[in-house]
């Protein structure tokens, strides 16, 4: 029985298997339904949509993407066929079989809906591209519509968003919101899909390995108990498996991300570091890709802010004035404004409110103590971390200028110099190179601001009431109006004193201040007296600005002085005299009379300043422009002087404006060959201002000097002044600028002196004046022009042309760094240039100005203009036949261009646009017609102002039918011109006349 029932048993069981399956398949359907509709692939599909967003999917994610939407589908038919729920034996009996078959189809989608779930992890992360973080996080934002905290991140995401971008540094000054900053960007980017993870770590001054190991460590869950070496490889091995967003807020120094455990990072994980940080110098040692810079609050953004913290009562009628002041006081400093804006919080006292307002102007005496406890530890740590001594008395020095004071680099630097703080340097050149790295040092700290103008930085307010807490001894009433002397007990522990720009009248008899060093009263133009005995008790004095004061004396007790290093009188226009008893300040090692305009003479007790390493005398004739006997008066500088002190580095011996006919008896009735000899035997010169009367002189100096000869690379700083003088009104340039090497030229005749040509050949500035037989201004020769930044050409009665086609065979551009370019008084001058420019010529030239050039009849043809890419302001004036301003010739108009490759100007027929024009002034010519003929439509774009004075028959300010000036903000000239103006279309002049203005 058991052989039969066995194999019976096993048949049965055989059948049995598909039965029952089947079965389940009928038994399990509401079940697997369910099941189906739990499913996640579909929430997992929308996912890698959002994540690709707008991006083309690509590879294995695309395919993978097609079999979820038949996966869709199938589910979608299924759904339906099992609400259908089709029934037999008029539908009191369900349909087996058809149950059946749903209930296998909803197993096997089941089973392939997982298959697909497993290989989305298989690709993701590396076929499947990140959404675009900046879409994601700052969605419909515009640009103009963010405060500055948004746009700082908006810059920061863009840099996230790089592949090629992988570390990037914020750094700004304490308190000015770089952690607010960072806490936005982690707060966007957590739990976002750009990144598995983010990882903050506060680093702080005391950081050091082992707390960003640990800090790390908790966030990847790892244990802490492993040394340094072990702890360093988990993270890194944690790490390699993650795409990571590290955020390494107040960073201080350098930190190895290798040696914490972090992995190198590169193009294709897609992981990133941002750190925070006071210095650029730490980005930069960090080796960041970018750096971003968080500015300071704008005055609306600071408002806000404040009110916020403040309240609505800072709105109130009585006490918003007081509210405005405080947000001014606080520079756009965040922090600051935060904190006082909280300490006043719904405070509707407006004695309160006036009180902290006098508070925070008198930084000095301020009992803040929001501000003292709160505000300036942030930027005392910054200050903290100044580890050269030097560099934090430069930055205290800072402090000794008035609020929001552009301060030049090269006065700070030198102040700084012989206050003793710029150590280890051998010369002024060496001193300024190092204070301007000490300066720029501090610019990457966010202690000091860079201004527009190059070479000048500025202290932020609350930077600077912050220094005066730090500075002991510092007496700082610059900027303010001091109506009666200053208190005696004031000046008794001063070792700094700083009045300047005070609106100071008087000063103390005899003020006691034994311990004063450095006593600034610069600029205070009531000044006029100084108490005789006023300097009786500052023994210790190293540095004295009395420049741009009214004083027309000085008192006996400055001679007493003994330790007195600098000595600076600029601009001090009523000194009549420099008297004898300056040769008692033997220390002196700088004496600047620049612009003292009525002393008439050195005394040779100047020789015996033999320590003296800068002597500047730039005096200018005040009675130039009087009809008086006094006009003919001449500087008198002794021979015998100059050899007596032999450390100058620095000499200017020059008289402003050219307003003084130089003959011999300047010097004192002595030869001026004499004096050439005394300025060769110098050896230690790097600046130098002189007149040379023959060409032979500077000849002569060029062969023999000793200062020449002991550098190959000439002087850094020159300006030289050849050939006789004339009395005439400087043209155009108002003195050299710091660096500038440049060269007068009067009164040449014949060939040019090689002198001449070795000169120019290193000048950045060219006047040429009174040249007697010069055609044209290139027989100077190109080559030794290609230096020049800026070129003055006047009163030169032969020149007919600048350059001419006959250049071509040098092969190189015309003057292609010149900026400036001034022409005056050329009576022969029929064209500026004659036949077409190579490429480059006159590129980067801004400022064009034209005076008095009878014969010229146009400015430019149109092949010319078309090099000006950099043109800015052109202006033209008392050219009695000047016709047009840009002359087209027949065989242009013929062409059809669209574009330049300069970009300069684009045409095509009737169509002129001049891209860069900045300003048009145009003035006394009566024979003007046109500004271009030949185009019916001009464009200009970057156009500001146009200025039109006696041009009477000039008619239309554009030939045809258009002008496009969207950047237009005024037009000048008489109303019967602009009334008698011709427009072949009336709308034009509506559309232009809210910008015109009468004068």
């Amino acid at each position: 029985m058991d052989m039969i029932i066995r194999p019976v048993l096993e048949i049965a069981k055989l059948a049995w298997c598909p039965i029952g399956r089947r079965i389940g398949y009928i038994k399990n359907l509401k079940k697997n339904m369910k099941e189906l509709d739990k499913h996640d692939l579909f929430a997992a599909r929308d996912d890698v949509l959002d994540k690709i967003n707008s991006n083309k999917p690509n590879g294995v994610c695309n395919k993978w993407l097609e079999n979820v939407k038949q996966i869709e589908d199938e589910v979608k038919g299924i759904r339906e066929e099992f609400e259908g729920d089709k029934k037999c034996l008029i539908g009191w009996c369900p349909n087996i079989y058809s149950r059946m078959k749903l209930g296998k189809r909803v197993e096997d989608i089941i089973k392939e809906m997982t298959d697909q779930s497993k290989k989305r992890l298989e690709f993701d992360g590396k076929e499947l591209p990140d959404a675009p973080l900046e879409k994601v996080l700052l969605q419909n934002v515009e640009s103009n519509s963010l405060t500055a905290t948004e746009r700082t991140l908006k810059e920061i995401l863009m840099f996230i968003e790089d592949d090629n971008t992988k570390m990037i540094g914020v750094w700004g000054m304490g308190g000015v919101g770089k952690t607010t900053t960072m806490k936005l960007l982690n707060d966007r980017l957590e739990g976002s899909p750009a990144f598995e993870i983010v990882i903050w770590v506060t680093v702080s001054k005391a950081g050091n390995r082992r707390n960003v190991q640990n800090v790390i460590a908790d966030r990847l869950t790892l244990s802490k108990l492993a040394s340094d070496d072990q702890l360093k490889a988990s993270v890194c091995k944690a790490l390699r498996k993650k795409k990571f967003l590290l955020l390494l807020d107040d960073v201080w120094e350098r930190i190895d991300l290798s040696d914490v455990g972090i992995p190198p990072l590169n193009q294709v994980d897609g992981c990133k570091v941002v750190l925070t940080t006071r210095s650029l110098k730490v980005c930069r040692q960090m080796k960041t890709n970018e750096d971003v810079k968080v500015e300071t609050l704008s005055e609306d953004e600071a408002w806000n802010l404040f009110i916020r913290s403040a309240g609505d009562v800072a709105m109130t009628s009585d006490i918003k004035q007081f509210a405005e002041g405080i947000v001014k006081e606080c520079g756009g400093l965040p922090l600051a404004i935060n904190v006082v804006g909280s300490s006043l919080r719904n405070n509707g006292d407006v004695v309160v409110w006036r009180y902290t307002l006098r508070e925070l102007q008198s930084p000095t005496t301020s009992e803040n103590e929001d501000m003292e406890e709160k505000v300036f530890p942030c930027l005392r740590s910054s200050y903290v971390l100044l580890k050269d001594d030097s560099k934090k008395k430069l930055f205290l020095y800072c402090s000794l200028y008035p609020e929001d004071y552009e301060i030049f680099i090269n006065d700070l630097v030198e102040y700084c110099w012989l206050e003793g703080y710029i150590h280890g340097v051998r010369s002024i050149e060496d001193a300024r190179d190092k204070g301007h790295c000490m300066v720029i040092g501090l610019v990457d700290t966010a202690l000091l601001e860079q201004c527009r103008r190059e070479g000048y930085v500025k202290m932020h307010d609350i930077v600077r009431d912050f220094a005066l807490r730090e500075a002991p001894g510092f007496l700082v009433k610059a900027g303010m109006n001091i109506n009666h002397p200053l208190e005696e007990k004031k000046w008794l522990q001063s070792q700094k004193i700083s009045l300047m720009k005070s609106n100071l009248c008087n000063l103390l008899e005899r003020p006691n201040c034994s311990t004063l060093s450095t006593l600034l009263l610069q600029d205070n133009d009531q000044l006029t007296m100084i108490p005789d005995s006023f300097f009786e008790c500052m023994h210790s004095l190293c540095i004295l600005d009395l420049s741009g004061t009214k004083i027309k004396s000085l008192p006996s007790s400055l001679w007493t002085l003994v330790n007195l290093s600098c000595l600076y009188m600029k601009d001090c226009v009523e000194l009549e005299e420099l008297p004898s008893q300056v040769g008692t300040l033997r220390q002196l090692k700088v004496l600047h009379l620049g612009g003292s305009t009525s002393i008439k003479y050195l005394p040779r007790e100047v020789g015996k300043l033999t320590r003296l390493k800068r002597l500047i005398v730039g005096f200018q004739n005040r009675n130039y422009w009087r009809k008086t006997e006094e006009w003919n008066m001449k500087l008198r500088v002794p021979t015998g002087i100059i050899p007596k002190l032999p450390y100058l580095e620095e000499l200017s011996l020059h008289v402003e404006d050219g307003t003084i006919c130089v003959e011999k008896d300047q010097w004192d009735d002595e030869s001026m060959d004499v004096v050439v000899e005394e300025l060769c035997t110098l050896e230690h010169l790097t600046y130098l201002d002189a007149y040379f009367p023959k060409v032979e002189c500077l000849e002569h100096f060029l062969r023999h000097s000793k200062s020449v000869k002991a550098t190959s690379s000439w002087f850094r700083r020159f300006r030289f002044r050849v050939g006789t003088e004339i009395t005439d009104r400087r043209l155009f340039y108002h003195g050299v600028q710091e660096g500038e090497r440049f060269l007068v030229y009067n009164g040449g005749f014949g060939t040019s002196h090689a002198a001449i040509m070795e000169t120019l050949a290193r000048c950045s500035g060219f006047h040429l004046k009174d040249h007697r037989t010069s055609r044209k201004l290139s027989e100077l020769g190109l080559a030794n022009m290609n230096e020049l930044k800026k070129c003055y050409v006047e009163s030169c009665e032969k020149m007919e042309i600048l350059f001419d086609g006959d250049e071509k065979q040098e092969a190189c551009a015309l003057l292609p760094n010149l900026e400036e370019l001034g022409i005056m008084n050329l009576p022969e001058l029929r064209s500026l240039c004659d036949g077409p420019l190579l490429l480059g010529s006159l590129s980067k030239l801004r400022f064009l100005h034209l005076i008095g050039c009878e014969n010229l009849k146009k400015v430019f043809q149109l092949g010319v203009i078309r090099q000006l890419c950099s043109l800015e302001v052109l202006w033209v004036q008392g050219c009695s036949k000047m016709e047009e301003i840009i002359e087209i010739e027949e065989e242009e108009m013929s062409m059809s261009v669209k574009s330049h490759t300069h970009n300069v100007i684009s045409y095509n027929n009737d169509r002129l646009i001049l891209l860069n024009t900045k300003q048009i002034r145009l003035e006394y010519l009566p024979e003007l017609v046109s500004i271009c003929r030949g185009f019916s439509n001009f464009e200009w774009p970057s156009l500001e102002t146009i200025q039109i004075y006696r041009c009477p028959k000039l008619k239309s300010l554009s030939y045809g039918t258009n002008i496009v000036a969207p950047a237009l903000k005024k037009i000048y000239g008489s109303s019967e011109w602009w009334e008698a103006l011709e427009w072949e279309d009336n709308d034009i002049k509506q559309r232009l006349q809210p910008f015109f203005t009468s004068w």
